[in-house]
Formats: structure tokens, C-alpha cells, sequence
């Protein structure tokens, strides 16, 4: 199994980068960017490694978290990961950003192992992504309501029907962003704002895990997980200058 591994998340306005090795945090940034990724993810990648006492050849994976959320911010992840990977040989291994939200919820003391987390995110245009997950047997997560995106009443009903008469615990920025319209229906149990944006140390583990147990991700068929369409498409029928 892989020991050392730069992990990052670029999906919300915070830029997270870690170091580990073999799951011990040995640096860890978490910044906001205000979505500035392009500009400040190398920067906190160099200080990271410094900081760890380690180079980029050093690393045994790179770990990177694919969305749903900032459609610029994910690509910037992505590509940098991709980059790093091409550089230096090493495996790349994607994971879902909501996911990564509901691992550190159920890592969380006084969490019980068969509740629910629901981690939400701000999607702007009055929208939130989200996603309901449950533990198996084996501390493994599985989506009881797989990542969604939509007005936050209609998130807010979905997440209460999936959860049924099960305990869930609610998390993530788009909570903070429209609490009247999520906890108003929900009026479930809410993790602090620490639990607003994803962890890079969070998607380390993660990654090192599915490494182990799926291997690494193929570099052609890693991309976003936006969830809804990009803003910047093509039109349907080519422009013509009058």
C-alpha cells in the first residue's frame, strides 16, 4: 500500500491541500481562496511539501476531489493532479467531494455508525449539491441518496424522505448558505461550520483506501463530477457575423 500522498480539493471557495503518510498528517492547509485556485493551489502544494520535508518526487499518490462544486475550481484540481501525475509517473486517485464531507462527519465523536450524513454545498444560482450516506460493516460509505443537485426545498425534501425515521446529520456550507429552507424541513442534527468544505487529509485516506481496493484512476476517464451542465457550452447553431 502507498504511504506518502498529496491530496487536494478545489470544489469550494476554501483551497485544501495535505501531506500524509500512511494516514498521519504530516502538513495540512486550509485557506480560503475566494475560488482563486489557479493562483494559490501550487503555492500551498510547494508549502506543503516543505513543510512535510518532502519533494513531488517523493509523493506515492496524488489524491484529488472531482466535485460536485466550483466548475472552475474542479477542473484547476484535476489538471493539476493530471500534471503532477504525467511529471512524476505516480497514480492519481479521484474521490467524490461529498463524500469526503461524509467521512469526516462519521469520523466525528458522538456520531453513531447508523446515522445518516448528509453533506450539502453550495451550488450558487440558488441551488445545492447533495448527497445522504449510510456505513456498512465494513466503515465503508454507500449512498443512500446519491449526489444530487437542486433547489435546496427540493434538496431538503429529498434528504428528509431518504432519511425515513433514521437519525441523519446534516453538514457543508450550503447548510450555512440557506438554513431556513434546509433546516426548516429537515430540523435534523447540524456539524459545525469546521465541517463546511471538504479536508484534504479526509480525501488522502480515502484515496489510499480505494487505491487498495479498486486501484488508481484512469487519467483519460477522470473528470469533474459537475453534476449539472457547465455554464460555458457552445451554442447549438454556429454564430454568423452579420
Amino acid at each position: 500500500m502507498v504511504s506518502r500522498i498529496l491530496a487536494f480539493d478545489t470544489s469550494t471557495d476554501v483551497t485544501a491541500v495535505a501531506v500524509t503518510q500512511d494516514d498521519q498528517v504530516l502538513a495540512e492547509l486550509d485557506a480560503p481562496s475566494s475560488e482563486r485556485h489557479a493562483q494559490l493551489l501550487l503555492p500551498r502544494v510547494n508549502e506543503c511539501l516543505a513543510h512535510a520535508g518532502l519533494t513531488l518526487a517523493d509523493i506515492e499518490l496524488f489524491a484529488v476531489g472531482v466535485g460536485p462544486g466550483s466548475f472552475t475550481g474542479v477542473r484547476v484540481g484535476l489538471a493539476t493532479a493530471k500534471g503532477f501525475a504525467l511529471a512524476t509517473g505516480k497514480p492519481v486517485r479521484g474521490v467524490i467531494s461529498l463524500e469526503a464531507l461524509a467521512h469526516a462527519a462519521f469520523a466525528q465523536q458522538g456520531v453513531p455508525k447508523d446515522a445518516l450524513c448528509a453533506p450539502v454545498l453550495d451550488a450558487h444560482k440558488g441551488e445545492v449539491f447533495a448527497g445522504s450516506y449510510q456505513r456498512n460493516a465494513d466503515g465503508e460509505l454507500v449512498p443512500v441518496l446519491a449526489p444530487f443537485h437542486a433547489l435546496p426545498l427540493m434538496a431538503a425534501e429529498q434528504l428528509a424522505v431518504a432519511a425515513a425515521d433514521r437519525v441523519q446529520y446534516v453538514l457543508g456550507q450550503g447548510v450555512r448558505r440557506y438554513p431556513d429552507m434546509l433546516l426548516g424541513l429537515l430540523a435534523e442534527r447540524v456539524l459545525p461550520s469546521s465541517f463546511d468544505f471538504p479536508k484534504a487529509s479526509v480525501l488522502a485516506r480515502q484515496a489510499r483506501r480505494a487505491l487498495a481496493r479498486v486501484g488508481e484512476s484512469d487519467l483519460r476517464t477522470l473528470v469533474p463530477e459537475y453534476l449539472r451542465g457547465s455554464d460555458a457550452q457552445l451554442p447549438k447553431a454556429p454564430l454568423r457575423l452579420a
